[in-house]
């Protein structure tokens, strides 16, 4: 059984909110980080020597998070640089820069996770005071 929106609190109503926010925010980010994938994927491909490719230190890339999400320039100079041809720096940048957004994208949704489980205990709430917080049992 869902509650009608009207009878919903001004906190839950807060809550849809932010969590469809947060849900919108998970999506971009999740896009941006596949198109770096993508960019990062393409400059591999354009690299021939495979020696170069050993010397790259993707692992130690990855355990290197940054703490800051990147900014939209960021990205989009990432995604579509001026210079169209790839280097082992121009991929370690990449790598760099999908780590950023890898750990950004866990903190979103670490934060959608928890505005969820309070808009359900809001709603929980609302179900067994009624509408308006008038009391009573309805279950």
């Amino acid at each position: 059984m869902t509650v009608p929106t009207s009878d919903v609190s001004p906190e839950v109503t807060d809550l849809r909110h932010r969590r469809r926010e947060i849900r919108r925010e998970l999506a971009r980010v999740r896009w941006w980080r596949r198109l770096v994938q993508a960019r990062k994927d393409l400059a591999i491909a354009q690299l021939t020597d495979v020696q170069e490719l050993e010397r790259l230190g993707v692992d130690d890339a990855w355990e290197a998070l940054a703490a800051d999400a990147p900014t939209t320039s960021e990205l989009a100079g990432a995604v579509w640089p001026e210079k169209r041809t790839a280097t082992p720096t121009s991929v370690e940048a990449l790598v760099s820069l999908d780590a950023r957004l890898k750990s950004y994208e866990d903190r979103v949704g670490d934060n959608l996770e928890m505005v969820t489980a309070q808009m359900v205990r809001a709603l929980g709430h609302e179900r067994r005071v009624g509408p308006h917080g008038r009391g009573g049992d309805h279950g």
